[in-house]
């Protein structure tokens, strides 16, 4: 069954959700092997031509960005979200904020898989590994406790026609314990 969270639940929040806590970790491995389903998708300049695994990727990268920096440009919400998500993304980024913490380190994305796509909708689900975060507060390491370094996202995208990029409307992860070997090989 999957879980719907928001991008910041799982990738930030999870790690700075009020006070500082984290996902429940899993048995994850590093840096898993790509399945037959798996497609690579090399980045694009136009976002109305980006895959909505690129949309994904950058996304996370972004929200990587902003997690390094505190949290005090977000506005990269408003560029990979449909408004109803990007309302509530906003407000977890700003409860983070509030925290006066900096999480750097990259979140990595692997194994993905289309499970639909028509020409206005896409599901996407893939690998996330978030093991490469670090949490500090006032310029001091703060230990990330339950860190859940592998996941199972399922994400959905929207687009409202060619000339638009895709948008993420919905996350969900698959419950802990789904480990991305035995979802993406099952």
């Amino acid at each position: 069954m999957i879980r719907q969270r928001t991008l910041t639940t799982i990738a930030l929040a999870s790690l700075l959700a009020l006070p500082l806590a984290a996902c429940t970790s899993s048995n994850g491995e590093e840096d898993p092997t790509p399945t037959a389903t798996s497609q690579e998708a090399p980045p694009t300049a136009d976002p109305a031509d980006a895959t909505p695994q690129e949309r994904i990727t950058a996304s996370f990268e972004a929200s990587d960005a902003a997690a390094a920096d505190g949290w005090k440009d977000t506005s990269y919400i408003d560029d990979f979200f449909v408004p109803e998500l990007a309302e509530k993304q906003r407000a977890d980024d700003e409860e983070r904020a509030e925290t006066g913490a900096v999480v750097t380190g990259e979140t990595k994305l692997s194994r993905w898989d289309v499970v639909e796509e028509t020409e206005t909708t896409a599901v996407v689900e893939f690998c996330q590994d978030s093991s490469a975060l670090k949490a500090t507060k006032d310029g001091k390491p703060v230990e990330i406790t339950n860190q859940r370094d592998e996941s199972v996202g399922s994400f959905t995208l929207v687009k409202e026609s060619d000339s638009e990029p895709w948008m993420i409307k919905e996350q969900g992860y698959y419950d802990e314990g789904t480990t991305c070997d035995a979802h993406f090989e099952g």
